[in-house]
């Protein structure tokens, strides 16, 4: 029996305490029919003798006012569970999925002219026959006009991969339900060990060739198993240290199945962790890649020795170097898109552009064919403070990217002048500066086991964390907009009644952090007062930071460092280093303590690069990570994070439990160090005529905001200003 799936059941729930789970249906049926764009509603149709209406004759829209959406008469509203959470208060509209097929097409004035001149075929011919129908936050638009904005060079990608979201699957505004997108539909069987997922009939890549499950099959056959283009294949690919195995059925029907229980696989589908060849092509992942395009390249079609010669004539080293920029969209203008605009001019230039992709298999609920704007052009920014020059000046339509929240006086003091709003895009329950403590820099060859033991002892922390005036970095770095606090507000401590887990840690108390450093034999300081070590060595903490990066966290550790020589006797040195050399040497333990952000506890698990130490990757302890990859569960509170982890990713019923017991492991063993909470991630400058954007649009990383805000319903009232 298949266990029924809609973008309404198979649900990351925010609760009221801000927890996140995943509710499964108990209905069982025995096909797919989470189909949230109505396919029932085109078959019903067809039966009743009306044309289906994904092949209705296109039309040439006509002009007319703007059709407001009445939200009071849909579920578009932040739900009280989403209010709750800070997702958004009051008369909160949101785009959404639609139910309803609309009975006639239409199509923007750009496809329509290419469709009469031949170039491309009829709109009939172009949408699939069940297209996504998504109803706008507040109002069906008109076509026209541009989206300008910045980037600040080719490793800037996800400036637009983040808006363009050509996952299979994907979330709704509030990050958290899972919804149809390329697949119209999914099922599990019970024991969350097969997994089928069915494409929309009729998809076409942004060249006009077809698109279905080959294209599936080829990434799964000939790229992510191949080592010359995937060395290792992602972490999300094995169950039970096996790959999984995929199998299409049909052109429409692909099989994936896991030799464990694997309740996470649909969410991390829809997820940046998975996401699609936009997001990931040049690394060879994404799930799929344009198998009719890039098969005259592969070895397995054309032979090793003909794909280097032409790989060489290129001017590739070899066939592999080649095949990835092929298959890399934004660099790469001929790869095929699946998304609302194709790239047409590349990343690697001093303006990357892309225009609409008159083969999308989106429509708003009128059934015009999305997007409405017509192209996106992004100029490059020498560097950030030209960006921020150019907002200011009015120059953008929408950018939040790189957009310095230290300007916001500046910017409303220039607001009407340059013609635009600004909203703040939140991070629920996240961390904007947390102080990582790498707890297995001790065991490492760069590290020394006398500072390491203090490093792993929660005590040390403790004090550390009670040494910090968070108010003043608050000021100081995020004028006040941000929030004091932990990652565990609105859980209440059982044994600690009238406040929340770990809320004692994060507040200014050197009394009791002096305390504790004096109870764990460091109760002996220097002729500087500072503190010494039972060895008689002084204790360092070496706070290592990206240069360049979205926050100032070498003003904010520098800050830090004095806070607590001042007030704990703890001396520190700042380590800045470029971003991919401190990632580095992030990755290889040689890093005591690092300053990050950690995306809000919603995807603790979805993404727990930040906060877990789990499948390879993490800050707390890089060498467990590591470990976990092989099986081997750590020991102490690591470990208990591990296995509520693995069983939460197995078994969809543990997903919501486990997910607040790991973030409380985070906030009773005091690591990460928060210092300021839920300031606006992004600060977005918006023009004042363009509509449907969200208000507020509650950003996170694994629901790739602005993607979530579907950018492809935002118009321009009276066309660019």
């Amino acid at each position: 029996m298949l266990r029924k799936f809609r973008h309404g059941l198979v649900v990351v729930l925010l609760l009221v305490v801000g927890l996140v789970a995943i509710a499964c249906s108990d209905e069982e049926v025995e096909e797919a029919t989470n189909t949230t764009n109505a396919s029932a509603a085109a078959a019903s149709a067809k039966a009743s003798g009306a044309a289906p209406a994904a092949k209705a004759a296109a039309a040439k829209p006509a002009a007319k006012a703007p059709k407001v959406v009445e939200t009071s008469k849909t579920s578009k509203a932040a739900t009280g569970d989403d209010q709750s959470a800070g997702l958004g208060e009051g008369d909160v509209s949101w785009p959404s999925l639609s139910d309803t097929m609309p009975s006639s097409f239409s199509e923007s004035p750009l496809c329509a002219a290419q469709a009469a001149a031949g170039t491309i075929p009829a709109l009939a011919d172009r949408l699939p026959d069940n297209p996504l129908v998504i109803s706008p936050a507040e109002s069906i638009g008109e076509y026209g006009g541009t989206w300008y904005r910045a980037f600040t060079g080719p490793a800037d990608g996800q400036n637009m991969e983040r808006p363009m979201k050509d996952h299979i699957l994907f979330f709704g505004t509030n990050m958290t339900d899972v919804q149809a997108n390329i697949a119209e539909s999914w099922t599990s069987n019970d024991a969350a060990t097969e997994f089928t997922l069915t494409l929309r009939k009729g998809l076409k890549w942004s060249d006009g060739d077809d698109y279905n499950t080959d294209d599936i099959m080829f990434w799964y056959e000939h790229m992510v198993q191949n080592e010359d283009l995937v060395p290792t294949p992602p972490s999300w690919m094995k169950s039970g240290g096996e790959l999984l195995t995929f199998k299409a059925l049909d052109k429409e029907t692909l099989q994936i199945n896991s030799n464990e229980p694997y309740g996470l696989l649909i969410t991390l589908l829809a997820s940046v962790v998975v996401a699609g060849p936009h997001t990931r092509g040049d690394a060879g992942l994404g799930l799929y890649a344009p198998s009719h395009y890039l098969s005259d390249f592969h070895p397995d079609f054309v032979g090793e020795a003909e794909a280097n010669a032409i790989a060489e004539a290129a001017g590739y080293e070899n066939w592999a170097k080649y095949f990835l920029f092929l298959n890399h969209a934004n660099a790469n203008p001929d790869s095929p898109m699946m998304t609302a605009w194709k790239v047409t001019k590349a990343i690697t230039s001093d303006q990357w552009k892309l225009e609409r992709n008159c083969f999308y298999y989106a429509v708003d609920t009128d059934g015009q064919q999305l997007p409405y704007m017509d192209a996106v052009v992004l100029d490059l920014a020498e560097n950030l403070e030209v960006l921020n020059l150019k907002a200011i000046a009015g120059e953008f339509t929408v950018q939040g990217r790189h957009i310095d929240l230290s300007k916001l006086a500046v910017f409303k003091e220039n607001s009407d002048k340059g013609n635009y709003r600004i909203q703040f895009w939140r991070q629920p329950e996240s961390g904007i500066a947390n102080l990582y403590i790498t707890e297995s820099w001790g065991e490492g060859e760069f590290g020394d086991a006398e500072t390491g033991s203090f490093l792993t002892n929660k005590d040390f922390r403790a004090a550390l964390s009670m040494g910090i005036e968070r108010d003043e970095i608050n000021e100081v770095f995020f004028l006040g907009l941000g929030e004091i606090g932990g990652l565990c507000m609105g859980w209440d401590d059982p044994n600690n009644p009238g406040k929340y887990i770990g809320e004692d840690y994060v507040q200014f108390n050197p009394d009791a952090a002096n305390a504790l450093l004096d109870s764990i034999g460091l109760d002996k300081k220097d002729a500087d007062g500072m503190r010494l070590m039972p060895s008689g060595e002084k204790i360092v903490v070496v706070h290592s930071v990206a240069v360049a990066a979205f926050e100032d966290y070498e003003g904010i550790d520098s800050m830090v460092i004095e806070m607590w020589k001042n007030h704990l006797g703890i001396d520190g040195r700042l380590d800045a280093q470029e971003r991919s050399l401190w990632a580095g040497r992030q990755n290889n333990n040689e890093t005591m303590l690092n300053s990050w952000e950690s995306s809000g506890r919603a995807g603790a698990i979805i993404t727990p690069a930040h906060l877990g130490m789990v499948a390879g990757g993490g800050y707390i302890s890089p060498l467990a990570a590591d470990l976990h990859m092989d099986g081997i569960i750590a020991d102490g509170w690591i470990g208990e994070w591990q296995t509520l982890y693995d069983e939460a990713v197995s078994d969809a019923t543990k997903y919501a439990e486990n997910l607040q017991k790991v973030v409380e492991l985070n906030c009773e063993n005091v690591n990460p160090i928060t210092t300021v909470m839920n300031k606006p991630t992004y600060t977005a400058i918006i023009k004042k005529n363009v509509r449907n954007v969200p208000n507020p649009l509650p950003f996170s990383y694994h629901a790739q905001t602005s993607g979530n805000g579907f950018p492809e319903t935002w118009w321009l009232e009276g066309g660019n200003q």
